[in-house]
Formats: structure tokens, C-alpha cells, sequence
């Protein structure tokens, strides 16, 4: 039996991706949807009526069968549970490559940039209305340290914007 080519498992694995395979799942799936594959193409059809044929006798009920024959691996153990988040509890099952997990990751430092980012803006309107009202400014003054203050928080913000952004092309390019 002819085995299947770098490509070809590829293509398998986009496809088990683009059907939200659960990662505990996905090993196993791969595997068994390689097998099948390789035997209809030793029968002698081509790659893509095999996997197509593959695809339509793949249905909830065999993935059901794999997910009950696999269920003690699959769930956590007591002790996976008292240190796991809400988001790893939530996810436990459920395709993490997508991107929502990660959004949910990252809410807490992107709530927390905004709200910086806010602050920062706020506090340097509040001084520079408040110099333009009074027609003075220094930056030793009490709406100058406001001023220093804003723009501190506001550029640390944006920082923090770009270093994510960064990480982040370089976590999908990767």
C-alpha cells in the first residue's frame, strides 16, 4: 500500500482543522483518516475521490464512537481541574486554533491597554484645556505633572499595542 505524501497529509490536517477537530481528538483523527484514505486509494482511486469518499462516510456517529472510546483521555483529571482556568474548562473540547481561546486570553491585557490608553487622553485634554483656559504653562505646574502623566500612560499603551500586534503576526507566521 502506497503511503501519503507530505501534501496529502496536509491537506488531511486542513481539513481536520477546518472541521473544529478537538485537539485531545486530533492525533487519532488524522491517523484514521489517513488509513481510510490510503485504502481507497490502493482500490485504485486518485487522492481527491478518496478523500471525498472519506468525507462523506465520516459523520457525527464516527466521531461520537471515537470521542466515547477515548473519554478517560479526554476529560481532566481532579487535579487538571483544580488548575485550570475557566477559558481551559470552557475550551476542553472545542477547537482552539480558530481564535477565539486567544482573544479570550489576551482580554485582560487588551482591556487593560484600552483603559490606559483612556486615561491617558483624558488626563492630557483635562491640562491642555486647562492651559489654554488660563494662558500659562509649565511643566512643573500641577497640570504639567497631569500632562507627563497622560502622555507616560498613553505612549506606554500604544507600546504595549504594538508589542502584541508584533507577537502576534510572529505567533501566526510562525
Amino acid at each position: 500500500m502506497e503511503k501519503l505524501s507530505p501534501q496529502q497529509i496536509d491537506t488531511l490536517y486542513r481539513h481536520l482543522v477546518w472541521n473544529g477537530t478537538d485537539e485531545a481528538l486530533f492525533e487519532e483523527l488524522l491517523d484514521h483518516l489517513a488509513c481510510e484514505v490510503e485504502h481507497y486509494m490502493w482500490i485504485g482511486l486518485p487522492f481527491e475521490k478518496a478523500l471525498e469518499k472519506v468525507q462523506l462516510e465520516a459523520n457525527a456517529k464516527a466521531v461520537k464512537q471515537l470521542r466515547k472510546t477515548y473519554q478517560i483521555e479526554l476529560t481532566m483529571s481532579e487535579k487538571q481541574l483544580q488548575q485550570a482556568d475557566l477559558d481551559d474548562i470552557v475550551f476542553q473540547f472545542r477547537n482552539k486554533a480558530y481564535g477565539a481561546y486567544d482573544l479570550r486570553q489576551e482580554y485582560r491585557n487588551s482591556l487593560l491597554t484600552a483603559l490606559l490608553m483612556t486615561v491617558g487622553m483624558v488626563l492630557m485634554m483635562m491640562s491642555l484645556l486647562t492651559s489654554f483656559n488660563t494662558g500659562k504653562w509649565s511643566y512643573l505646574s500641577v497640570w504639567g505633572m497631569v500632562w507627563t502623566t497622560g502622555l507616560i500612560s498613553f505612549s506606554y499603551a500604544v507600546g504595549t499595542c504594538i508589542r502584541q500586534s508584533i507577537q502576534q503576526r510572529y505567533r501566526i507566521v510562525r
